[in-house]
């Protein structure tokens, strides 16, 4: 009986003591347009980005050094990332991504790349 009142105890120790953390918000001085987001929503808006282009990371970021700004790429995603937020916020402000749909809202880097590097054009008229 002693016994199994100590492990008692102590199962509830170890499951008091492993209470689930809130995700860490991405704060970074180089992070200047996905602010606000945690780590895993973060890294899953790159992930739709690199599918939106069909590229990968080192489509914009130096390889070896995520944080360094010398790929001019980079730059330009985040002109296209606050075009999309501008356009989300002007025709789209009540819209709520459901999981797994991108944090940018309804227009997104596919709406315009569709798994290409260049964006597709408009079809001639």
């Amino acid at each position: 009986m002693r016994s199994a009142i100590s492990s008692f105890i102590m199962v509830v120790v170890v499951v008091s003591g492993t209470r689930a953390q809130e995700p860490a918000v991405v704060e970074s001085p180089g992070v200047r347009v996905l602010r606000g987001l945690t780590v895993p929503q973060f890294e899953a808006e790159m992930q739709l980005m690199t599918q939106a282009l069909g590229v990968s990371c080192g489509f914009c970021h130096a390889r070896g050094n995520f944080a360094a700004e010398t790929n001019p790429r980079k730059a330009t995603a985040r002109r296209m990332l606050e075009m999309a937020r501008t356009i989300n916020e002007r025709f789209f402000p009540d819209h709520k991504p459901v999981d797994g749909e991108s944090r940018l809202g309804k227009v997104t880097c596919f709406t315009c790349h569709q798994g290409s590097e260049r964006p597709k054009s408009a079809p001639l008229p």
